[in-house]
């Protein structure tokens, strides 16, 4: 099946919410996933982390370089800062029609480029060069992972070991780090991380501080990577472990003390971007069902004609819209500057309606397609749609999303 001609939500369908240049960027990127991207995944998945980065580096380093010389990176940057200045609301557009067609996280960042540590540096970094420092490299291609997890901690970010010291004018971090992605390093890999630390030991959350580290700063170990079921191909992940590692003051991502409010802050933001991949996902796997169920012919007339495939595949449309709108309302409020969505409500409901239900999607298309749909066969693409949507309900936990939703209620008395 050719994923490119999948277009049962083309972007047609929504006119006025697409501008000329979206369009623009949209037919660049589906030139280069059709170069790079679709005839390769195969391999790149099976390799997964830094093995396919090293065996496959032609087409790794090709489709990160086709991807920053078509001016995909830094699209959330603002004017000020020498980017573009695109609102989230288009970039998540372009996400969701991105993964549409091939979705991975890498690569789905890579296009849409809203991560969260592009609003930390915009709206929470206090010293504006070590801003134009790192917003130059995200233009160049740098990427940039965010580190929070202590592998005893977890979630309980208040509990973590990992801490920095003041000495002088340097901070010197140790401790553990896990499960960040995209840590392969490289010319269009990572080169900088914001690694969340305690920095005041008689504290919990309230004593965190973010700081901004480079990559190949003296101190960073690295320790085993994960092997994943899914989101293999440029998600390698490693532990990191920082040993006397020192950063200069000037390199707080946010003012001491308040990293974890500036991580959730992105964090929030970037939530309605992933909400919206999740939508993509959802759309692609109701095309693939719809596709197959046409076209395969059982008891003498086609799969889609049998009502008991009818009200699955309704299900799975009404998700893919509601989650649409609950995206878009979540977008725009943060394209508005609206609090509400600064709080992070409307995108902790976008995530939690679409990540449940992308990954639904793709296991009733599975069910539909019977053992076709678990083989690695090139036509239909579902088994790998599937393991790498599993990612959603890790980018936020299911549970501590659900008991921030119930608080709000509880506060706002509804």
């Amino acid at each position: 099946m050719d994923l490119m001609k999948l277009n049962i939500y083309d972007p047609y369908d929504h006119p006025e919410e697409w501008t000329p240049t979206m369009y623009e960027y949209l037919e660049k990127a589906r030139d280069i996933i059709e170069e790079w991207w679709l005839p390769n995944r195969r391999g790149l998945d099976r390799l997964g982390g830094s093995l396919a980065m090293t065996e496959m580096s032609e087409v790794y380093y090709g489709l990160m370089k086709s991807i920053i010389n078509a001016g995909f990176y830094g699209r959330t940057i603002p004017k000020e800062y020498g980017g573009p200045g695109w609102n989230l609301l288009d970039c998540s557009l372009l996400s969701a029609e991105i993964a549409k067609i091939g979705y991975t996280p890498r690569l789905d960042d890579a296009f849409a480029y809203g991560e969260p540590w592009v609003h930390i540096l915009e709206k929470w970094t206090p010293d504006e060069d070590a801003k134009r420092e790192y917003f130059k490299r995200t233009m160049d291609g740098g990427f940039c992972t965010v580190m929070a997890t202590d592998p005893e901690s977890g979630v309980d970010m208040g509990g973590m070991r990992g801490n920095a010291v003041l000495d002088g004018d340097y901070y010197v971090l140790n401790g553990p780090k896990w499960f960040m992605t995209m840590t392969t390093p490289g010319p269009f890999g990572l080169q900088w991380h914001m690694a969340l630390m305690k920095t005041d030991p008689t504290k919990r959350t309230s004593g965190l501080s973010l700081f901004i580290v480079n990559d190949d700063a003296e101190g960073i170990v690295r320790g085993r990577e994960g092997d994943l079921m899914g989101a293999r191909w440029g998600c390698a992940r490693y532990e990191v472990i920082f040993k006397d590692c020192k950063v200069h003051k000037k390199y707080l991502a946010a003012p001491e003390g308040k990293g974890i409010h500036a991580l959730v802050d992105g964090m929030n933001k970037h939530m309605a971007n992933q909400a919206f991949q999740a939508v993509g996902v959802t759309e692609a796997a109701i095309k693939i069902a719809v596709e197959y169920t046409q076209t395969n012919i059982r008891w003498e007339r086609p799969l889609i004609e049998y009502q008991g495939i009818h009200f699955p595949i309704a299900d799975m449309w009404v998700a893919a819209e509601a989650g649409r709108a609950i995206c878009t309302k979540a977008c725009k409020l943060w394209d508005a500057g609206d609090m509400e969505a600064s709080h992070g409500k409307w995108g902790v409901l976008a995530a939690r309606h679409c990540f449940p239900a992308a990954i639904e999607a793709c296991q009733k298309a599975i069910e539909f397609l019977g053992s076709r749909g678990i083989e690695r066969e090139e036509g239909w693409p579902l088994e790998l749609m599937y393991r790498d949507s599993m990612i959603f309900q890790l980018y936020r936990t299911p549970n501590v999303d659900r008991k921030f939703l119930a608080s709000y209620l509880v506060r706002r008395r509804l």
